[in-house]
Parts: structure tokens; sequence; C-alpha cells
């Protein structure tokens, strides 16, 4: 695909598609994978914080590799379709480990199946990423690729979400419910994709194991680079802390057992709504000045939470809407400073898509990883367990302080970085850096 092909609608279409699946699939993950892991399995939650840790972890190195050898590919069958069907080869296989896992599973068992799903997951996301970047050239058309992306896969949260929220008694785990639709949904509209959308040749030089950092090396290469690649960072814990620990603030921090699926999905719904609202305002707003908005709504957003009144499901919902609105704006807003990014890089052998998405995502992911596990150890210091029949006045500090404190903290960081690298100049020229490697010398 030309790096400044103009997509046609069904083409942007078949591009999106993907973004349903992975919907469910990261909602699965961030939002109803600690439920399932301590409710209907019953484990203690340290094992449960391990667990979402290692499925926070895993994804990495398989990022690297896709980001290193993932602008290469097949000369035969293109750049991008050969891992894109390794990855859902992965998801397949973690997806019917998962169903097999028995009555009485092992965590190591488990601890299997979540690795191959996550990798797999990790393969595709970079892979489909990567054809998105190459494929916009001006805030405009990244706009339009990415929002459309994100609506299709906003689209998926909304009905994966309903699934949560319907709560029937003779379906199983929601968890088991939305990872067997996401494995067929994969299964069919990653085969659309890799049959359908045009694929770049693979690039000419040959893949070098020293190129397996390529993506890392990107973080590095300038101040800029370093700036966004800390925006990345804060935003993946942000994200981490919000949404992982969002059924117990509504469970047990209110008191409100039961709304935590109501709640998410007003949640996603109201995440269309931001986003339709985002592509608009991208048409006249910078990336940057949206981004410094919605960073602004999330810091009022956190210092509010601990406010809540308990066992109200009223102003439970009208601290959810807002947060909803906001919740995928500054991700949009920082691959849109990430695709100006991979706009002036001009290499022998053609942009690296690959290497720019999986490099600035690796700290969006390694800090949402770390941040998981440190929410997990700050409910097991502070005494937080969800068998427990505590009153909500007394999960207080583990539930609704410590992580509005925390996704405060990480807001306030982000505002200043972005304040501090505004006053830096438009332009940033820095030593050459080595040829064919895609990395980006100007400033963010």
């Amino acid at each position: 695909m030309a790096d400044r092909e103009t997509l046609s609608g069904t083409r942007l279409v078949v591009l999106s598609l993907p973004s349903l699946a992975f919907a469910g699939y990261d909602l699965a993950r961030r939002v109803f994978l600690a439920p399932y892991l301590s409710g209907e399995l019953a484990l203690q939650m340290s094992v449960v914080g391990w667990l979402v840790l290692l499925a926070n972890l895993a994804p990495i190195p398989a990022e690297l590799l896709a980001g290193s050898m993932g602008d290469h590919g097949s000369r035969r069958f293109g750049r991008r379709r050969p891992w894109m069907i390794l990855g859902t080869a992965l998801v397949l296989i973690g997806t019917a480990a998962l169903l097999a896992r028995g009555i009485a599973p092992s965590v190591a068992a488990i601890a299997g199946a979540l690795v191959a799903l996550v990798v797999g997951w990790a393969l595709c996301n970079v892979i489909h990423g990567a054809w998105a970047l190459e494929a916009a050239h001006d805030d405009k058309a990244r706009g339009r690729i990415f929002g459309t992306r994100t609506l299709f896969g906003i689209a998926g949260g909304i009905g994966f979400s309903a699934i949560g929220a319907l709560q029937i008694p003779a379906w199983p785990s929601p968890f088991l419910v939305i990872m067997i639709l996401v494995a067929l949904g994969a299964l069919v509209l990653h085969a659309a994709l890799v049959t359908l959308l045009p694929d770049r040749a693979a690039a000419p030089d040959k893949w070098r194991l020293a190129s397996l950092l390529a993506p890392v090396r990107l973080l590095f290469a300038n101040r800029g680079n370093r700036r966004l690649a800390a925006l990345f960072a804060l935003n993946g814990a942000h994200a981490a802390i919000t949404t992982t620990g969002y059924f117990y603030v509504v469970d047990n921090g209110l008191g409100l057992r039961g709304w935590a699926p109501i709640g998410i999905l007003v949640q996603t719904i109201c995440a269309a709504i931001g986003i339709l609202a985002a592509i608009r305002i991208t048409a006249r707003l910078s990336a940057r000045a949206l981004l410094r908005l919605t960073l602004w709504a999330n810091l009022v957003l956190a210092l509010a939470l601990p406010m809540l009144p308990v066992g109200a499901p009223a102003a439970l919902m009208l601290w959810t809407i807002p947060f909803g609105l906001a919740s995928a704006v500054d991700f949009l807003a920082l691959r849109m400073l990430l695709g100006a990014r991979l706009d002036a890089v001009e290499a022998p052998s053609g942009k690296r898509a690959a290497a720019h998405y999986a490099g600035f995502h690796l700290p969006f992911n390694l800090c949402g990883a770390v941040a998981s596990g440190l929410l997990f150890t700050g409910y097991r210091i502070l005494g937080f367990d969800p068998h427990a029949a505590s009153a909500p006045e007394q999960a207080f500090a583990a539930v609704l302080l410590m992580p509005s404190l925390a996704a405060a903290l990480i807001t306030m960081a982000s505002l200043w970085i972005l304040a501090d690298s505004a006053s830096e100049a438009p332009a940033e020229t820095g030593p050459p850096l080595p040829m064919g490697s895609g990395l980006v010398t100007e400033q963010m």
C-alpha cells in the first residue's frame, strides 16, 4: 500500500473491522479478567495479581519482535500478511486452551493459555496498527483512519459490554463468552483484512538480529521521541489503573454490586460519542491541543472519584458519562502525534511503520503492566479482599482513594511533559542516524 494512498471507503472499512474483535479482547482482558479469576475461579488476590501482570507483560517481547520483523514479511505474501496470520493462529490456540481448562484448572494451565492469547493479539495489534499508520500522511487523513478504527472498536466494545450487562444466569462467565465471540470474529475479520486489503512489498534489506531493538532505539533517538514515549507510558499506566479497578470501585468502594457492567456499557457508548466529536475537532484543533484538553478532563475526574457518594447509582453515572467521553480521545491524540513523526521519516527501504507502532506502544504496555501490578500490590497492602463482606467505608482507601490519587498524579505528570515539550523549538536536528533505521529526528 502506498504511503500517500487515500483509502477508499470500502478499504477503510476493511482496515477498521478488526478493531471490533480487538475491542472485545481488550475489554475482556482489562475489565473482566480479574473478576473472573478472583470470582468464578476463586483464586487468591495475590495469584490474580500475578496472572494479570503476566497477561500485561507477555505481549511486550512479541511486540518487539513484530516491530522489528513486521516491516519485512515475505516477498511472496507481503509485508504484513504472514504476521497477521501467525498472530490469529495464536489467538485461536490460546482461546481453545482457556475453554479446555477443565473443572479445576491449574494456575500453570491458565497462565499458558493467557500467554498464547495475549502474544497472538500483540502480533495482530502491531501489524494492524502499522497497516493503518502508513496509510495516512496528514492530521486530517490520520484522524479519519484512526478515528474510524476507534469507532469500530468502540462499536465492538458496546456490543461486548452489553454481554456483561445482561448477566444471564444460564450463560458462562462474561469473560469466556466474550473470548469465544472474539476468536470467531478475529478469524473472519483478519481473513478479510489479509485477503481484501493491498499489502506493501517486504522491505528490500534483510532482517538482522541487531534490528530487534530498533523499536526501542526509536524511543531514545532524540528529546522529542523521549517525551512522546513518556506520554505513551503515562497513558498506559492511567488506562490500566482506571479500567482494571473499575469493577472493584463500583462493587466494593461504592457498594453498587451489579452496576459495574452497566457502567462499562455507558462508558463505551460515551466513548463513541467522544471519538466522533474528536474526529470533527481535529479538522480545526491540533493533536497536541486535543490531548491537553483531554488530560485536564482526566485530572478533574480523578479528583472527583473519591467524592462520589456510596450507594448512589445516579452519581456513578454522572461521573461515568464524562469519563467515557474522554476515555479514548487521549490515545487517539497520541497516535496522531506518532503518525506525524512517521511522516518525517525518509528511509531508503521505506517507512518503518511497524517499528514505530511497536516502539511507542512498548512504554504504553510496559507501564500499564507495572501499574496494574502495583494496583494489586496496593490492594494487598491495604488489606482489600473482594471475597470479604466488608462495608464500602472499609474499602475506601484501597479501591477509591489510592487509584484516584495515582490517576491524578499520572495526569499531572503528562500535562507537565506536554507543556514542557510545547516550549521547545518546532524542529530539532541531531546527529545523523543509521541509514534505513527509520528513526525520527524532528521534534514532537
